[in-house]
């Protein structure tokens, strides 16, 4: 291909009548030039990076905000090719915002944090909302530490002891963090006596869905001997006994530690047991039930809560339910704008808990019900942003006997700047939560720390009791097995190793922390259905830690022994950590469930995972349990009468155009990367129903989906356009290639026929000659729509189809032209002027930093009340759309786009490892996958037996890791004095392979030769301009540490 930075077009500056467009309007909030300087003052001092681009002046956007020359800085372009160029390691004040998630997939979320100490325990089945992106999307922010953990080491030497945390409080700044997914790293260092190094992770073995899902994290200390004298060292962890966390505040009940010595392994296992007998309880004390026609006693403050209690539902508001009697607070009076403050009269706290009825706003502090202890804020609790009141509660027993008030809050008057307030009452039990046994609560269950028999002497407390928990780690010794607490307490157990390190050597400790929480409600986990205990998971993994550490050591190499550059790689395999965050699920029958964010948006949408390529290629068994036990299921997301996909499962009756065709073009991906064709063969009658129902909305077979199509945007689009349209034709060539497989040459024709017909009106009707638009009548459907804009999106389908091998479904020349106006006109090196003419619904690019925006309009006026979310910068969009350039040849600008991600998530900003949309972890940035597999030019047919691969960067020399159906390993590529070798390495399982694929550097094969460990292979050759096809005369398998290697001269 040559270097693709000398054959990428730089687009120069246009002449354009488009006059300059008005803030937008609707639910964005808007941004005031003071907030606006202040953001972009923030953006540029969180990091020194290098000079991107520029300078600009006024004239580069005189009229459309984006400029279309980049002016790209040729030293910032060659470091994007740098194969060795990475941030790595962290230090300093980057450490703060990391923070790695290290726990199994679909195994709740456990943190590793920057400085080696693990974080956030979303382990308890507990739906956390993450927040919509305004509250999560925040400059600096560091993880939260509910659990009492850590790690400690003592070393004697010289007659001197030193003991230090492993984490920043111990070593200060002499802590890096080098962390690449799916392992963590984080060095220590005392200079001149000793230095650690932690690797931490749970095994992460692609094609390995069970043993990728252990509810457990892995520590591995390994201290060397800096000094010249031997070192006496004492390794020790600690851990809070964290079952019943939130359920203790509901019961009467006391937690256990059993501390053991079994299986190789010395440990504490942490469990929970009701009590026998519980006090009964106390009569109910009503503190105010918003009943009367005035607020009584209570004092308001502004004009949010007028003179007394709603009656319900207020005008212009949403249906308000869910409270009790006939009144209530509620402050959308006026709508969100009022600000307001309602204080109770002072009472005597005289029961365990307060319980209320909440709805209304989720902002912290400014739509919120406290209580005020000696004027001081000491419970909390917003809404949800639902006009649907819910019973909270706070747990209050600690309390009992003093004096306090309630106090009810409404600063804010952005999008559910309002609050609803009723039935506010002490009582001794609350009002919400499932009820039954502490055994059936979701946080019931058991943890386990354990240290395993790595050599050295091993010693563990069931209890430390007070003081320092490090030092009492460090001192721990085996005093008795059992040690119990009331639930009021903390109750935290220890373990630990004594080793002896002789001069310049080193030696290494592992702990194991798991957990086992089986009571997901209504569903269960499926890692509960492998083991019984935490005790049982830490077992697994000391029997079978050499496989289990072997085999992720073997994929993160593999992962990142690459020609590719290792910024890249960072990039595009930090977001495969979102499996193993509480936006994934497993239930306990096997099925994958996903929010589309941690809390956020229920139901695996078929729209936001549509974008989703990570799980499909490292996970398919997971990827299948979704189209089978979900969009195929009559019982979940399939209507057996019509075809229509629910695009959120069960309990939903719609369907989205994106998602309908998506799902078509899922399950051709599914095929592809089984091994056989036992998945198609099962789901394809379903699988061309769900088309027929999208050639149904057609209406007249012409290729073009006119009515309202309801998509990612949470809006519906109405007339042809190409963003629904583009995977409507993509899911018509699949499903063309699926029957013609199922022998269903009927169906075949059809769908060929319809596809032609699409393909040739969608350039007839929609391209303007620069990129395609929609075919609408905006007077008549006036909002959400994009009409003459350049939305980012709009050749979505196109980018399907290269990556399931379909080829182009729009002519070439026109989707390239279509990719260089996305590029042109969307992507920005500065988002700062254009957010500031157009703020943005949230923000998730700050002033200074680069971005696509999701819709611009270069030819016509920007519509206030255009396709929603337009001036908003999502990460799984760019990253759909850098794949899809990087196919058709621009590469350079690929990775300026994910450049621009990989330094918007800097540590010194955010975390690199949350990428943030509708919640954290959000789904739609595993698109990234899509980039590496059109970077690697790859293309695969399980069934079929076919593999080939065509690198964009770095042909003459280019390494790459692959994932098939049955095994892994690496591609590889050399290109010298006219002769190409091209070679395919089984790492592990097995490949099966009838005929590979390649691109050649001149186009001419004068001589091909295929070997398997260095043994001929028999075979045929074809070629069709540059690409080559190698078919052998019979069925090859590579099993693991095979290579194949076709020779071309």
């Amino acid at each position: 291909m040559g270097d693709p930075r000398k054959s990428t077009p730089h687009v120069g500056q246009d002449q354009r009548s488009a006059r300059p467009c008005q803030p937008a309007a609707g639910c964005c909030t808007p941004v005031t030039r003071r907030t606006f300087v202040k953001l972009a003052g923030l953006g540029a001092a969180a990091t020194a990076l290098p000079v991107m681009a520029g300078p600009f002046n006024r004239q580069d956007v005189a009229n459309h905000f984006v400029p279309a020359d980049k002016k790209l800085q040729q030293e910032w372009i060659d470091a994007l090719y740098a194969p060795g160029s990475t941030d790595l390691p962290y230090t300093g004040q980057a450490l703060a915002t990391i923070a790695m998630p290290v726990g199994g997939i679909c195994a709740g979320q456990v943190y590793l944090a920057g400085d080696g100490r693990l974080a956030h325990w979303d382990i308890f089945n507990e739906r956390i909302f993450t927040g919509y992106g305004r509250d999560n999307y925040q400059l600096g922010r560091s993880p939260e530490y509910p659990l009492d953990q850590g790690f400690a080491i003592e070393v004697k030497s010289g007659g001197k002891t030193i003991r230090k945390r492993l984490d920043a409080s111990g070593f200060g700044t002499e802590v890096a963090f080098s962390g690449r997914y799916p392992i963590g790293r984080v060095a220590y260092r005392h200079a001149g006596l000793f230095e650690v190094a932690l690797e931490a992770f749970s095994p992460f073995i692609p094609l390995n869905a069970a043993d990728s899902a252990l509810p457990a994290t892995r520590m591995q200390y390994t201290v060397a001997n800096l000094s010249a004298a031997a070192i006496e060292v004492r390794l020790a962890g600690w851990l809070e006994n964290g079952v019943c966390l939130k359920s203790r505040t509901l019961y009467e009940g006391r937690l256990v530690n059993r501390a053991l010595r079994a299986d190789g392994l010395a440990m504490v296992v942490s469990s929970a047991e009701a009590s026998k007998t519980a006090a009964e309880p106390r009569e109910t004390i009503v503190i105010a039930d918003f009943e009367g026609r005035d607020y009584g006693p209570w004092i308001a403050e502004g004009e949010a809560f007028g003179r007394g209690p709603a009656r319900g539902t207020l005008p212009s508001q949403q249906e308000v339910s869910g409270f009790a009697g006939k009144g209530l607070v509620n402050t959308y009076l006026g709508k969100d704008g009022p600000h307001g403050k309602l204080t109770s009269p002072e009472f005597t706290i005289e029961r365990r808990f307060l319980n209320f009825l909440i709805g209304g706003g989720n902002h912290k502090g400014k739509t919120c019900i406290n209580l005020l202890v000696d004027g001081q804020v000491v419970r909390t609790a917003t809404g949800a942003n639902h006009e649907k009141l819910a019973w909270q509660h706070w747990s209050v027993r600690e309390l009992e006997g003093k004096q306090a008030r309630i106090e009810i809050v409404d600063h804010e008057s952005g999008p559910w700047g309002h609050i609803n307030i009723d039935q506010i009452e002490q009582a001794d039990r609350i009002r919400s939560g499932s009820g039954g046994p502490l055994a059936e609560q979701a946080d019931f269950g058991t943890m386990a720390l354990a240290v395993l028999d790595d050599g050295g002497e091993a010693f563990m407390a069931a209890s430390l009791g007070e003081g320092d928990a490090a030092d009492a780690a460090l001192a721990a010794l085996q005093q008795g097995s059992l040690a119990e607490q009331p639930f009021d307490n903390k109750l935290v157990g220890a373990v630990g190793r004594a080793l002896r390190i002789e001069p310049g050597e080193r030696a290494a400790v592992t702990f194991v922390v798991a957990w086992h929480f089986p009571n997901r409600p209504e569903r269960g986990n499926f890692y509960a259905t492998r083991f019984n205990d935490a005790r049982a998971v830490a077992r697994y993994i000391a029997e079978n830690k050499v496989r289990l550490v072997g085999q992720t050591r073997l994929w993160h190499d593999t992962c990142y022994d690459s020609t590719l550059p290792a910024w890249l790689l960072d990039r595009l395999f930090s977001t495969a950590s979102t499996l193993a965050t509480s936006t994934c699920q497993r239930w306990a029958n096997g099925r994958f469930w996903a929010w589309e964010g941690v809390g956020c948006c229920h139901g695996t949408c078929t729209h936001v995972w549509n974008y989703e390529h990570t799980m499909a290629r490292l996970f398919p068994e997971l990827e299948r349990s979704v189209r089978q036990m979900q969009d195929f299921n009559p019982e979940a997301g399939f209507d057996e009468a019509s075809g229509m996909v629910r695009f959120r499962g069960e309990g939903w009756k719609m369907w989205a155009g994106d998602g309908q065709a998506g799902t078509v073009l899922k399950a051709y991906r599914e095929h592809l990367v089984s091994p056989d064709d036992a998945f198609l063969k099962r789901n394809w009658p379903r699988i061309r129903k769900t088309l027929e129902f999208l050639i149904n909305e057609d209406g007249n077979a012409d290729g073009l989906l006119e009515g309202a199509q309801h998509n990612t945007y949470d809006i519906n689009f109405f007339g042809a356009n190409t963003m629904v349209g583009s995977l409507y034709l993509a899911a018509l060539r699949a499903a063309e290639e699926m029957a013609r497989e199922r022998g269903d040459r009927e169906f075949a024709v059809k769908c060929r026929t319809i596809f032609e017909s699409g393909k040739k009106l969608s350039v007839e009707r929609l391209f303007n000659g620069e990129y395609f638009v929609q075919d609408v009548d905006l007077e008549e459907h006036p909002k959400d729509q994009y009409g003459e804009g350049c939305l980012s999106d709009h050749l979505f389908g196109q980018g399907w189809a290269h990556q399931v091998g379909l080829g182009y479904i729009y002519p070439k020349e026109t989707v390239l032209q279509a990719l260089q106006s996305i590029w042109k006109y969307n992507w920005a090196p500065d988002i700062a002027r254009h957010n500031q003419a157009h703020p943005p619904e949230r923000w998730f690019v700050q002033p200074g930093e680069a971005g696509l925006f999701t819709c611009t309009w270069p030819k016509s006026p920007h519509l206030a009340q255009g396709v929603r979310y337009r001036d908003e910068v999502w990460t799984g969009i760019e990253y759909q759309v850098a794949g899809n350039m990087a196919y058709d040849g621009m590469v350079t600008e690929a990775l300026a786009i994910c450049r621009a991600i990989h330094d918007r998530y800097h540590p010194s900003k955010h975390n690199p490892w949350n990428e943030v949309e509708c919640g954290d972890h959000y789904a739609r940035g595993m698109a990234s996958h899509g980039v590496f597999l059109a970077l690697c030019g790859f293309e695969y047919h399980g069934p079929k037996g076919h593999l080939g691969f065509a690198p964009r960067i770095r042909p003459d020399q280019f390494r790459a890791a692959f994932t098939a159906a049955e095994g892994w390993g690496t591609l590889s590529q050399q290109r010298s004095g006219g002769r190409q070798v091209s070679a395919v390495e089984v790492n592990w399982g097995r490949l099966r392979l009838n005929s590979v694929a390649l691109e050649l550097a001149d186009g001419t094969a004068r001589k091909a030769a295929a070997t398997l460990n260095g043994t001929p292979l028999a075979a045929r050759t074809e070629q069709e301009g540059a690409r080559l096809l190698v078919t052998f005369a019979e069925e090859t398998v590579l099993e693991a540490e095979a290579r194949l290697e076709i020779a071309v001269s």
